[in-house]
């Protein structure tokens, strides 16, 4: 749920609509060099000229804030989309002041410099995207090029046409310096919250993740490299290096590298991955090979998550190996949840299994006890 985004539509929307209403002019509050003010920069983000101005602004901050929002999170994008706000003012009011003195009386409103510093932070964490300019025929499009060079070429024709704007003594309704002033404060942002190396990291990702997909486990190593080399990888990144060397057959590098992506998800919290990872080691039968307390761990966390299916099926793996000694344990958990899951005989055949391999030990005393019951 892109909330931010909605809320920014929303505000900007009714603010039209109640204008409109009450039949008020919003020059007065649009952003006017020769008197500024705080206020009236931040009031200056929300005023458009009319419907047709916000429809065309409303087109860009859908299409941008929704990515941009799904990589921030809503707190950050709010800061995003205030501080370029600011930002395009900042620098339409700088160049009042000179080199462009026809804005200096002029009012400037609308939302589109706010937006131009999604753009310029969706140009650089998602500068790996490509976007399709023409049909290639009735089912396809064909000529696809990196967003970037249509970020570029956009920034391009704003400076161009802020040049050629400088010297005309009536400025035309078009905000060049506001949108160049929005794009830097929003690629500067993305400079600072590191958005360039978060894109290349998701990049890689997907890269790897389709390779695997197509049965090409040596490319997809090859796309987690960067990565891997990393003083700290990633769970995501060394459960798909197991999940590669799997698929090529050497589940010993397989197992080393699912083993170390379960200790780095222990550690980050990552409890979504950590399911990933125990349910690999269950299909190539390595998760007996973790170590006693990481395997209380993960059954801790899987009963918080209530993820029950996943617990049973790793028992069934672990219950399998006969010489583990911690069979016992693993065959009255397994009971336990089966019961819990409402599946009564399988939880009295596990118990009775338990008895019969284990009768002198203190578990299968306990499952005396809970046959009683």
């Amino acid at each position: 749920m892109r909330v931010a985004t909605l809320l920014m539509l929303g505000v900007n929307t009714a603010v039209l609509l109640w204008l409109e209403l009450r039949n008020q002019p919003v020059e007065p509050l649009g952003f006017i060099p020769a008197h500024p003010s705080l206020q009236s920069a931040f009031a200056s983000m929300f005023v458009h000229a009319n419907w047709l101005h916000w429809l065309k602004n409303a087109l860009f901050l859908g299409a941008f804030g929704w990515y941009v929002e799904g990589a921030l999170g809503w707190k950050r994008w709010l800061v995003l989309y205030l501080a370029s706000g600011l930002g395009a003012v900042g620098l339409h009011w700088a160049m009042s002041l000179t080199i462009q003195p026809g804005l200096y009386r002029e009012g400037l409103v609308g939302a589109s410099g706010a937006i131009s510093g999604l753009v310029g932070f969706f140009a650089l964490r998602f500068y790996r995207r490509r976007v399709r300019l023409l049909w290639a025929s009735p089912s396809r499009w064909g000529l696809a090029v990196p967003m970037w060079v249509g970020v570029v070429a956009w920034v391009v024709l704003q400076g161009i046409g802020a040049v050629l704007e400088a010297g005309q003594p009536v400025p035309s309704e078009v905000g060049y310096w506001a949108h160049l002033g929005g794009f830097a404060t929003g690629l500067t942002l993305a400079l600072l919250w590191g958005a360039g190396a978060a894109g290349e990291r998701e990049y890689l990702l997907q890269q790897a993740e389709h390779a695997l997909q197509q049965g090409a486990a040596g490319d997809a190593l090859r796309w987690l490299h960067p990565l891997l080399q990393q003083p700290s990888p990633e769970p995501v990144a060394l459960y798909l290096q197991g999940a590669a060397w799997a698929m090529l057959g050497d589940l010993d590098e397989a197992q080393r590298a699912l083993t170390n992506a379960f200790t780095r998800a222990l550690e980050t919290g990552d409890d979504a991955h950590l399911r990933q990872i125990a349910d690999l080691l269950c299909e190539i039968d390595r998760l007996h090979t973790l170590s006693v307390p990481m395997l209380h761990a993960l059954f801790q966390r899987a009963e918080r998550a209530r993820a029950r299916e996943h617990a049973l099926r790793w028992l069934e793996t672990l219950t399998r190996h006969s010489e583990t000694p911690e069979r016992p344990e693993w065959l009255l958990l397994r009971a336990r949840l089966l019961e819990q899951q409402g599946q009564t005989d399988a939880a009295r055949s596990v118990l009775q299994q338990l008895i019969t391999d284990y009768p002198d030990s203190l578990q299968a005393a306990m499952a005396r006890l809970e046959r009683r019951r």
